[in-house]
């Protein structure tokens, strides 16, 4: 008997639908009754067919399918990590096959051929229902999740909205704000991060059973964003929208919405028709929304407050009827999922062996010229496994870590029936890996302190991406430390000064195990201090950049606010019984719209950005005073193969498993060296264990700085640095 099997139907929609809870059960019939199996099949339609690995009942299953029905779709039992339940597999392809797996795991597909007329109809026929997959471990967090707002935050959450009025005059707008902050705050006490996170949906009925609202009318999730919200957003302000490619086979792509008409202001700007016209090719996605849309201001002001870190919120539209309405990919940041208008189907699965395709960015799988095709997701060779997948409906809340592949649709076999509801849902973003907030950020920010040259993981650059290459060969365990994310309430200013200490220490502790189980030489290489040093500077940006973003989302409510007060004073102008929203805008509102107001806070976090860049670049050098006290740092026992060479340094070099005395003449990438023996002949591209100091280098003194591991920028930025300190 194969390990696995499938279950093929025929038939309409309706009819699978009504087999469906039949099919997960069936057994394979004695030897005997297997013949009557055809018999059947050929009286009667739909017809369920169990496929097993025998030559002759392939062939069997092959002609009855060519000759009765031209369309199948399969039902597949495939292991999860933490279960094992059944659910559809739907083949977008154009042509449908019967599909067999033995029991070596060699898969065999017999190909029906459809008429042109038929791929037409099978095209726009939606998938038939996939059962959900919820696995107990996704289950138990989502229950500690629950309780701990019922418990503890639901309380905090209402007392946050009301301290801060946030949108008084709206009722709905202080539940959604005082939901989304007991829900992160709940999440940040009992959930994973990243690589180490886990998928979890919270329905709409339990969320709002534990927060118990006042008012039994008003929903904390459900509605509070609509379409008639998104025409509202676009009609009074100047706002940009991206469309994402809709092919399950290739990378998530993404393209502008607006169509400008011409070259004034008015002519330039989107139109709530550009949106509807690429809602007809696919996603429309509003990033950063909160910054620009007052509404969204608020629910962005309570995550950012409930996690301490910076935050953003992403808005996505889709119509109904999208087989996909987000190709497989990989996030940054960790999402928070809320759906408020129409459904979603999800699948979440975890994340690929990274040493696969080590070139890829964990963080970036599916985007762009990457590809993630769901195919390679669903095969058994897969080296992920499907954790999660559920419709999320209004009101529903799904949580998907970094780094783990996810594709959304909504197309559904009965929407006609239901009405073509579009979909709105807000992602909401934990941004640590965005703001370097990670171990791996922070130990390349500590190697550049300390001008020692990362010959182990390399994208020593500003222009590398830290996230490829040989960071995702490590060893797994090790891989995912590195990766992982600083605790969230590490920006946290209020509280116990003791408390904040510990919590610096801890994670600077943290910090040396990782870098020196990555690779001892480096480690050992870098001063001490420079560790908590590092960590120390990444809390001051992130705390700076957490104020930057608070005062953007208040400046966008005070707008709000602003708005809401012309309206109600023009509102008897407007009626004159047109429909249109869109209205010309004075030069005083046009100053005040996002595309200026978010600009200087933009501003604000890029300084923020390059001050911590040129804070890595400053080689701190000893003062006049230590140098004169002869106060130089310890060197490793073995300093004379370890410490950093230059151009000039009289050394010994291996020549032949002998060493003799040379002078090093070019310095090459990889720490690997020229060098000249003192009779003239020359060895190229020695390793660093190959070439032996003479004399420790003098470490206190900022002329006998090592610089030859430094980059030509590292070199400029450095020499500018000693020429500042000598004024």
């Amino acid at each position: 008997m194969p390990r696995s099997f499938r279950i093929c139907y025929y038939g309409n929609e309706q009819q699978q639908s009504q087999r469906y809870n039949a099919a997960a059960k069936v057994e394979l019939p004695p030897r005997k009754q297997r013949k009557n199996i055809s018999r059947n099949m050929i009286s009667t339609t739909p017809v369920v067919a169990v496929v097993v690995s025998s030559g002759i009942l392939l062939c069997c299953l092959f002609i009855l399918a060519t000759a009765f029905q031209p369309h199948a779709r399969s039902i597949g039992c495939r292991g999860s990590v933490q279960s094992r339940q059944c659910h559809i597999h739907h083949r977008p392809d154009t042509y449908y096959g019967v599909s067999i797996l033995s029991s070596t795991t060699v898969r065999r597909f017999a190909t029906i051929s459809t008429n042109a007329d038929e791929l037409s109809s099978a095209e726009n026929l939606p998938p038939p229902r996939r059962p959900d997959v919820i696995t107990t471990h996704s289950t138990v967090l989502a229950q500690q999740v629950l309780t701990t707002m019922r418990d503890e935050s639901a309380s905090l959450g209402k007392q946050y909205a009301d301290q801060f009025g946030l949108d008084e005059a709206s009722s709905t707008t202080s539940a959604t704000c005082a939901g989304l902050y007991a829900l992160l705050y709940a999440m940040k006490k009992n959930l994973s991060l990243g690589l180490q996170g886990y998928p979890l949906v919270l329905r709409k009925d339990d969320l709002e059973q534990v927060l118990k609202a006042d008012d039994s009318a008003v929903t904390v999730f459900q509605n509070y964003f609509t379409m008639q919200d998104v025409e509202k957003a676009v009609e009074d302000d100047f706002l940009d929208a991206a469309r994402g490619s809709t092919d399950n086979r290739k990378g998530w792509k993404i393209t502008t919405v607006s169509n400008p008409r011409g070259d004034s202001f008015e002519q330039a700007r989107m139109t709530y028709e550009d949106v509807l016209q690429a809602m007809e090719k696919g996603t429309v996605i509003f990033n950063a929304a909160g910054a620009h849309i007052p509404r969204l201001a608020g629910p962005c002001l309570a995550v950012s407050d409930a996690t301490n870190t910076p935050n953003a919120v992403n808005l996505y539209i889709t119509s109904a009827g999208k087989r996909t309405s987000a190709p497989p990919h990989t996030d940054k940041q960790d999402v928070i999922v809320v759906q408020t208008t129409g459904r979603k189907h999800w699948r979440v699965y975890s994340p690929p062996n990274p040493a696969l395709k080590p070139q890829a960015d964990v963080f970036a799988r599916g985007k762009g010229d990457d590809s993630l095709p769901l195919y390679t997701l669903e095969s058994d060779e897969s080296s992920s496994e499907l954790l999660l997948e559920t419709d999320l409906n209004p009101g529903d809340v799904l949580f998907v870590p970094a780094g783990f592949p996810h594709t959304t649709g909504t197309a559904y076999a009965d929407h006609a029936s239901s009405g073509d509801e579009t979909s709105v849902h807000l992602t909401f973003n934990i941004d640590t890996h965005v703001w370097d907030l990670n171990y791996l950020s922070a130990r390349r920010l500590a190697l550049r302190k300390a001008n020692v040259l990362d010959t182990t993981l390399g994208q020593s650059r500003d222009e590398d991406n830290p996230y490829v290459g040989k960071v995702n060969e490590l060893p797994s365990n090790i891989h995912q430390k590195l990766l992982s994310e600083f605790p969230l309430d590490f920006l946290k200013e209020e509280g116990d000064e003791i408390l904040q200490e510990s919590t610096v220490e801890a994670i600077s502790a943290e910090l040396k195990r990782i870098s020196k189980a990555v690779d001892p030489q480096t480690f050992e290489q870098v001063d001490d201090s420079i560790w908590k040093e590092t960590v120390e500077r990444l809390r001051q940006q992130g705390q700076e950049l957490l104020e930057i973003h608070r005062d953007m989302y208040l400046a966008a409510l005070k707008e709000g606010q602003t708005r809401q007060a012309e309206e109600a004073m023009t509102a008897h102008l407007n009626d004159n019984g047109s429909t249109s929203r869109r209205k010309t805008m004075s030069p005083e509102r046009i100053q005040r719209l996002s595309l200026f107001r978010v600009q200087r806070y933009y501003e604000k976090i890029n300084k923020a950005k390059a001050d911590l860049l040129q804070w890595s670049y400053d080689i701190k050098a000893a003062s006049k005073a230590e140098v004169a006290e002869g106060k130089k740092a310890a060197l490793p026992d073995d300093w004379a193969f370890t410490m950093p060479v230059k151009v000039g340094d009289e050394v010994e070099a291996d020549l032949g498993g002998a060493f003799f005395p040379a002078t090093v003449r070019k310095v090459l990438p990889g720490n690997k060296f020229d060098v000249q023996f003192f009779d003239g002949d020359q060895e190229s591209g020695l390793d660093r264990s190959m070439i032996k100091l003479m004399k420790p280098p003098n470490l206190g003194s900022e002329d006998d700085m090592a610089t030859s591991s430094m980059t030509p920028k590292q070199l400029k930025r450095w020499k500018k640095a000693q020429k500042k300190n000598s004024k």
